[in-house]
């Protein structure tokens, strides 16, 4: 640009508005005025309004009377002073149009890299998301390893862990199965010996009879194993209620304590023998946490298309915060000093898992010192079972 300014110098022209720059076109607005000290003349190329020579050379940015700014290049021959001007605004859209030339293709391409993206993280979800199905379809009693082939490495290092850890759970389930059946296998021959003993005694109620019973615990733990086929028939409850009171009340009397059957009539799908061992332990584990001159009401009742058992008795209470573990095995709450096994409550829940059932404590009976109140199990079974064999 400075050859050509002084190429134009040299012909001693006093108008320069025929001279186009290389480059240049009447968008970019570019202003060329040459100064000569010697004859104190101005040549421009555009017939417009002169802008202020700047200070020095090289870039700087001057301002002309009507406040428009330029941005300036300044060059000095001799006595000759060559300017190239541009309003600031025309570089500014310039720079914006160049800007806009680079980005666009940035933008197109960050588009299609999001979808690229998505796709990818699309198809490496799916197989995190068939081995979440197949964990969901699975029944509680299902600890075969998950499938981890076609994971990702990050996820299927996860899958492995979950493996190893339901494996060892397997192994923990299968050695308490064993030691409850074991269990069941030794003590069946002094449960023979012991249950002719009490045929003997025509219905005794001692303490003998007691042990008996938490023995048959032990062998109905092992029968209500989850793979046995359970069978199922027509039970009305109210006489499995009323058969329990009859079992039981003597025990109750032993130590005073009123147990009443209040049972309306209740006929549902179930396995009879497991429907009365519910109730039984229910009762039982009354019997041993109310003190003597105490209370218990047996109940059974329908709503709707349910059954309910309940049991309430007006003797310690058992707190909020241990409600829920109770039903553990061999679980006993802290400070009680009443004789048991621990598996009564356990056999309970199990049995109501089995009827697809729900089993809650509630509040039981005032006490009679009027210092609180007792534990109420209520027990609800639907009418209609569907996850029984016949």
């Amino acid at each position: 640009m400075k050859s050509t300014a002084l190429q134009i110098v040299a012909r001693h022209s006093s108008d320069i508005q025929g001279i186009t720059l290389a480059g240049q076109s009447p968008q970019q607005e570019f202003l060329v005025q040459i100064y000569d000290a010697r004859e104190d003349r101005l040549y421009q190329s555009r017939a417009i309004a002169p802008i202020p020579l700047p200070e020095k050379e090289g870039f700087s940015e001057v301002v002309d009377e009507y406040g428009k700014t330029w941005r300036v290049f300044a060059a000095a021959s001799g006595a000759r002073l060559v300017q190239v001007s541009q309003p600031l605004e025309v570089r500014k859209s310039l720079a914006a149009s160049a800007s806009q030339r680079i980005l666009q293709p940035l933008v197109i391409a960050f588009f299609f890299l999001a979808i690229a993206i998505w796709f990818v993280i699309v198809h490496s979800l799916q197989s995190l998301n068939r081995a979440a199905k197949e964990v969901e379809s699975r029944s509680p009693s299902s600890l075969e390893p998950i499938e981890s082939a076609g994971l990702p490495r990050e996820v299927g290092s996860l899958v492995h862990a979950i493996n190893a850890l339901m494996e060892r759970l397997s192994m923990s389930l299968t050695a308490q199965q064993r030691f409850a059946s074991d269990a069941a296998h030794e003590l069946r021959t002094p449960l023979a010996a012991i249950k002719l003993q009490g045929q003997l005694l025509a219905r005794a109620k001692t303490d003998e009879d007691r042990a008996k019973y938490l023995v048959q615990q032990l062998l109905t733990i092992a029968r209500l194993d989850p793979e046995a086929k359970k069978p199922m028939s027509e039970v009305r409850l109210e006489e499995l209620a009323l058969s329990v009171h009859a079992d039981l009340e003597p025990i109750a009397e032993g130590k005073r304590i009123t147990l009443t059957v209040n049972a309306a009539p209740a006929t549902l799908t179930g396995m009879p023998d497991a429907l009365r061992l519910l109730i039984a332990n229910l009762t039982d584990n009354a019997i041993r946490y109310t003190p003597e001159g105490g209370r218990i009401e047996i109940s059974v009742d329908t709503q709707g298309e349910s059954a309910v058992i309940a049991v309430a008795d007006n003797g310690p209470g058992i707190a909020p915060e241990e409600r829920e573990r109770v039903f553990e095995r061999f679980y006993r709450a802290l400070g009680t000093k009443v004789s048991g096994t621990g598996l009564g409550l356990a056999i309970v829940q199990r049995i109501v898992q089995l009827h697809s059932g729900e089993i809650r404590i509630e509040d039981g009976l005032p006490r009679e010192d009027g210092t609180g109140c007792g534990a109420r199990f209520v027990v609800t079974l639907p009418l209609q079972q569907t996850g029984l064999e016949a």
